[in-house]
């Protein structure tokens, strides 16, 4: 009798199983599994957090959605390593732990204090946390995101520098406009200036103008340094979705506005999933231009 012989064990997805899951047949209507502030689309295969897509992994996904469709009961290790890994004999347990750990990690979550995923210990995992389901047509084709860029503030207080951060907030304006126009909507610049004058509060904003999103931020120079800092909040909860900072040596201004502004503007292409472009298909959008010498604050 020929002896068995275990497969190598792999715990990520190669190029054939991310092609058969993204292919593989949908339902006739939408399904969307709810939980606190996450929405799961089975359909699509997307996670969302407070309305912002995030990332996760196809065999951490495809743990959650098991768990999410058998919610409140004891899903085992066997009956997920039968669904994930069915022909990996040695090292799986490897991979499992693995998956549940960045799935665990995605939702803010922990074996110790457990809010969305319980362990069974020696047996397998159950969600623990209610779940909604919703089905429905598809959104409406002809819906925006509707998003206010506010005026970066001059922290230095230096007149001079009015100019730097008007300037990149024109620059921001403008390429966030011509990105996706069907899908994303940008409020004219005179518009933002005038409610930033007035001091409104993100709430009233977003009920005059009707924004889902407000993107702000603020420069700071020092000499020969400048910080720059923007970040993206959710008008809905005010809570703030993505935030990030550069600094770097001021030697061309208008090279510094460009860089920041087109280094912004592909995140939050990321940040609203428009049209499922990728950083490499927004090179259609911006030009390539040389290596670019920044480095993050933090």
């Amino acid at each position: 009798m020929a002896p068995c012989v275990a497969r190598k064990t792999t715990c990520v997805m190669s190029a054939a199983e991310r092609h058969g899951a993204a292919t593989s047949e949908r339902n006739t209507s939408r399904s969307t599994l709810g939980f606190g502030s996450f929405e799961v689309d089975l359909e699509f295969r997307e996670i969302r957090k407070h309305g912002m897509r995030v990332r996760l992994e196809e065999k951490p996904f495809q743990i959650l959605e098991l768990l999410l469709q058998q919610a409140g009961e004891l899903v085992t290790r066997s009956a997920l390593r039968e669904r994930l890994w069915p022909d990996t004999f040695v090292g799986y347990e490897h991979c499992l732990n693995t998956a549940i750990n960045k799935l665990r990690e995605l939702l803010g979550d922990s074996a110790q204090s457990p809010r969305f995923i319980e362990t069974v210990p020696r047996q397998g995992y159950r969600f623990v946390f209610p779940v909604e389901q919703f089905r429905g047509a598809d959104p409406p084709a002809g819906e925006k995101i509707m998003l206010l860029v506010l005026p970066f503030r001059n922290l230095a207080g230096n007149p001079e520098d009015d100019r730097f951060s008007d300037g990149l907030t024109e620059e921001l304006i403008t390429r966030l406009g011509r990105l996706q126009p069907e899908q994303l909507g940008v409020i004219a610049r005179r518009t933002a200036l005038y409610y930033e004058q007035r001091g409104s509060s993100i709430d009233q904003m977003g009920r005059d103008l009707n924004v889902g999103h407000v993107l702000e931020g603020s420069v700071r120079r020092d000499g020969s340094r400048a910080r720059i800092a923007a970040q993206l909040s959710q008008v809905s909860d005010q809570t703030q979705v993505w935030a990030e900072s550069y600094e770097r040596h001021v030697e061309d201004v208008f090279a510094i506005q460009t860089e920041v502004a087109e280094s912004i503007v592909r995140s939050l292409a990321i940040e609203f999933s428009l049209g499922g472009r990728t950083d490499d298909s927004l090179t259609c959008c911006f030009p390539v231009s040389a290596p670019t010498r920044w480095r993050r604050a933090g």
